[in-house]
């Protein structure tokens, strides 16, 4: 499993990073939706580790 979220996560990643965006331009506007699109990632990425621990810990008191 873990294998695969790491391999579904380098496409996702690569994909955003070879990317030509010419209807944001290179300005600030720019950065701004890379800045959310990065912390909207990392809250995606907090929420599902803290989703399986917490399945894990219900799993190991049955």
């Amino acid at each position: 499993m873990k294998f695969l979220t790491f391999i579904f996560s380098l496409l996702l990643t690569s994909q955003a990073f070879a990317h030509a965006d010419h209807a944001l331009g290179d300005g600030a506007l720019h950065m701004l939706y890379h800045a959310v699109f990065w912390l909207l990632f990392a809250v995606v990425i907090v929420k599902a580790i803290s989703y399986f621990k917490n399945k894990k810990k219900q799993n190991d008191k049955i």
